[in-house]
Parts: C-alpha cells; structure tokens; sequence
C-alpha cells in the first residue's frame, strides 16, 4: 500500500529528525531487514550446527579409530563456537 504524498513527507521529516537527535539510533535503525532472522537467532543457530557436526565428526573418528578426525570434530564442536561467541562478545563491547 503506497503512502500519499502528505505521509511521505511526513515520514521523511520524522527520518530527518531521529538522524539529528540520535544519529547512532538512526544508523542502527537504517540497517535493520524487514522480515529477517535476528543475528542473535542466526547466532544460536551457527552455535548448534557447529557443535551437532562437530560431535558427529568426534563419533565418526571414534567408530574408525583415527585421532585426526576426531581432533577436527572437536575443534568443529568446540573452536569454532568458542571463536563465535567470543567474537559476537567483543562486538558488542564496542
């Protein structure tokens, strides 16, 4: 449903003002996607593939006896949600 020239204007002038009066908010607002996963879901969900591949990996190295395999899976499981999370951390510190 297309606005009318009147509720764009106004909507163009509401946009102006939050850019001056808040223009981190503004900014952060202009990033958002309608109708998008969150990054926090998108996260949790990296977070529990990683760890279900990696577990998977660290079973299948285990059933052919081969240390190498295992060792991966659980960097896979283990590393790479560790990294995850300490780098979605440090974002937010900033």
């Amino acid at each position: 449903m297309a606005l009318r020239d009147e509720e764009q204007r106004q909507l163009a002038e509401i946009e102006r003002r939050l850019a001056e009066d808040d223009p981190r908010l503004a900014q952060r607002l202009s990033r958002l996607r309608p109708f998008a996963l969150s990054s926090t879901a998108l996260a949790v969900a990296a977070l529990l593939v990683c760890f279900v591949v990696g577990l998977a990996v660290v079973a299948i190295g285990t059933e052919i006896g081969s240390l190498p395999v295992g060792i991966v899976g659980a960097i896979v499981g283990v590393g790479l949600p560790t990294l995850l999370i300490w780098r979605l951390w440090l974002r937010r510190l900033r």
